[in-house]
């Protein structure tokens, strides 16, 4: 019962924060310093109201009942400009099911323009890509919110799992959100402000809330400790689905309470990816009940004890991952 009050009470505050900032900025005539403030509000509930809210409802672990879920997780559309629809194919399927597998999860494979898995084949741009991917970060959210949703109908497919077009309620969900996406994040504050200033506050907004959540889960999964794996490998030596969950995604910062509160558990990734029908505010508790039965069972549990020691662990996959296999003469040149 804790559990769920304190699920519901962070869904209030982040709710509550984007809709005073909002309205604080379209309405309040707030000036520089309340508006930069305002601002922030805005930035920091959008990620809020992503990792506390969005996520677990898409997840069904928000309520009980499967509809609710899918009306809460409807804010990836309304709030996030991403299709909730198409989230949980490239989430809930091809990324839980197939954890840091080549080819199939979506999350994991970035190529042409970065590596980040060892079975996948070296290109020489690779070698500067712990420099330049912060910026790929930065544009993934707008990346999902104009083309990235049609693109993944288009091709019917996100990895190998199969993305449907969506048909009656899943179909209006998908074309409401993203007007009532584009009307409050673009055209509405076009009637206050200069469109140029609002377009350059989008997108300075966007890019910093895309690059707060996709740093966010690839501390879990593109770090020097968790494993990685190719299907013919998995067809060689099969493993237990559990292990290959465990074994690929690394816990960060699991004792900082404020992360916690902050990233809606996605520090706790290894029983997020165990049990993700359960509210992540149950996760801390879980977490002991699992390291102690990894550690009887001889399994790899990783959990990062820093922040930053997460992102430099990150930082250093990335610049292995981009000389790894690169012939001698272009290392040394």
């Amino acid at each position: 019962m804790r559990g769920r009050v304190e699920l519901y009470a962070k869904g209030i505050v982040a709710f509550g924060l984007l809709l005073a900032s909002w309205l604080t900025l379209v309405l309040g005539d707030p000036g520089l310093w309340l508006g930069l403030l305002s601002l922030g509000g805005l930035i920091a509930g959008t990620p809020l109201t992503a990792f506390c809210v969005m996520h677990d409802a898409n997840h069904g672990a928000y309520f009980r009942a499967r509809r609710l879920n899918h009306l809460m997780g409807w804010t990836a559309d309304a709030l996030l400009g991403l299709s909730s629809y198409a989230w949980r194919v490239k989430h809930n399927v091809a990324h839980h099911t197939y954890t840091n597998v080549d080819g199939y999860d979506a999350d994991i494979t970035q190529v042409p323009f970065a590596r980040l898995m060892p079975v996948q084949a070296p290109r020489p741009w690779y070698r500067l890509q712990h420099y330049y991917i912060w910026a790929l970060y930065c544009v993934m959210a707008l990346r999902w919110q104009t083309v990235g949703d049609v693109a993944a109908f288009v091709r019917g497919r996100i990895g190998t799992s199969a993305l449907r077009l969506p048909r009656r309620w899943d179909l209006a969900g998908l074309i409401g959100g993203k007007v009532i996406f584009v009307g409050w994040a673009i055209v509405v504050p076009m009637f206050v402000y200069p469109w140029w200033a609002v377009l350059g506050v989008y997108l300075a907004y966007s890019m910093v809330v895309s690059l707060i959540v996709a740093v966010t889960f690839q501390l879990a999964h593109c770090v020097e400790e968790a494993d990685f794996a190719s299907a013919e490998q998995l067809a060689i030596e099969p493993r237990l689905w559990a292990v290959h969950e465990v074994e690929t995604t690394v816990d960060f910062c699991p004792r900082n309470p404020i992360i916690s509160w902050m990233v809606g558990g996605l520090n706790y990734q290894i029983e997020h990816h165990l049990f993700p029908r359960v509210p992540h505010t149950h996760y801390a508790q879980i977490a002991k009940i699992v390291q102690r039965n990894a550690e009887l069972h001889g399994v790899r549990y990783v959990a990062q004890r820093s922040l930053w020691g997460a992102l430099r662990s990150h930082f250093r996959h990335l610049r292995t991952m981009g000389r790894l296999g690169v012939p001698i003469a272009v290392e040394m040149g």
